[in-house]
């Protein structure tokens, strides 16, 4: 009996070796899967990803505008990542169009951008409008702590273009204004602010590329105090290189009553010219294009 019990204890110490071994074997299988299974869901939720979001990301070279006119010196793309609103922008951001519209919007040589759209891969389409610079406005020595007369650059809704894009060789492209105590500007990109400026503006844009045609040099905003017991109002005067004055009268869209609109009065200006000749060489005293019938009645044959 004793013999028979101790064959037994051997089998059963036996097979409890084999049985761990077996049992080992399998954990090892399921610590290997679980590895696997964990790798992969890590590739999923973190290295997966990054590659993605590299391989889409946004770059000036993937970004699409229409090609800057001759008066823009500057590479406008390149400043915009400079400024890090488009830093680590992804293709796969829901939200890319709205953020590169916006970043393109700050520019100060971009007047709107009207639609941007996504191409595969990681292309992007961006249709805007660029500023036209319009005339220089005439700052006053000292005003930006500069030594001497200065002359700054505005478009047609009197936005302070970049000064770094013109040179002293551009003076003489675009007509200039003169205000009486102007008042500081803003930042690059923005408005100037006075309402004088943006009159004048108004009508730099209305003589287009006329004003040197016509033989002008300057608009000038001046105080008029002609109206009796009423505050000043703002006249405009246009000059020419010889300071001979015409009278252009109030901002494009805010005549006073019984006075003529600015289509009217500039194609006076082109008839009094045509029939006289350069305002400098001709006698234009008390012109005032705020008189229709004086205007037509100097024009007849003498």
């Amino acid at each position: 009996m004793a013999a028979k019990k101790r064959k037994e204890l051997e089998f059963i110490d036996d097979g409890s070796g084999a049985g761990s071994g077996v049992a080992g074997l399998v954990s090892a299988v399921v610590i290997l899967a679980s590895l696997i299974v964990a790798a992969f869901f890590a590739w999923k939720h973190w290295a997966q990803p990054v590659i993605l979001v590299k391989h889409h990301q946004l770059v000036p070279e993937n970004v699409k505008i229409p090609q800057a006119p001759p008066w823009i010196r500057t590479d406008i793309k390149a400043e915009v990542f400079r400024d890090g609103s488009l830093t680590d922008a992804s293709a796969l951001e829901t939200d890319l169009t709205p953020r590169v519209a916006h970043a393109f919007e700050m520019h100060p040589w971009v007047a709107e951008v009207t639609r941007v759209s996504k191409k595969a891969p990681a292309e992007v389409v961006v249709d805007l409008t660029y500023r036209r610079p319009i005339a220089w406005v005439e700052v006053p020595e000292g005003m930006f702590g500069q030594q001497g007369e200065a002359a700054l650059p505005i478009d047609g809704e009197s936005v302070l273009l970049p000064q770094a894009d013109f040179s002293e060789d551009d003076l003489e492209l675009f007509i200039r204004i003169d205000i009486e105590e102007l008042s500081m500007c803003g930042p690059t990109g923005t408005t100037w602010g006075d309402p004088r400026v943006a009159g004048a503006a108004t009508i730099a844009m209305i003589l287009g590329e006329q004003w040197r045609q016509l033989g002008l040099y300057e608009i000038k905003a001046v105080a008029d105090y002609s109206q009796p017991n009423a505050p000043a109002t703002t006249r405009y005067e246009l000059y020419t290189p010889n300071e001979k004055r015409l009278i252009w009268g109030s901002a494009p869209g805010h005549e006073s009553t019984g006075e003529p609109a600015a289509a009217l009065k500039l194609r006076l200006l082109r008839e009094y010219v045509q029939s006289r000749g350069p305002l400098d060489e001709g006698a234009i005293l008390g012109l005032d294009l705020r008189n229709p019938e004086a205007i037509r009645t100097a024009l007849l044959p003498n």
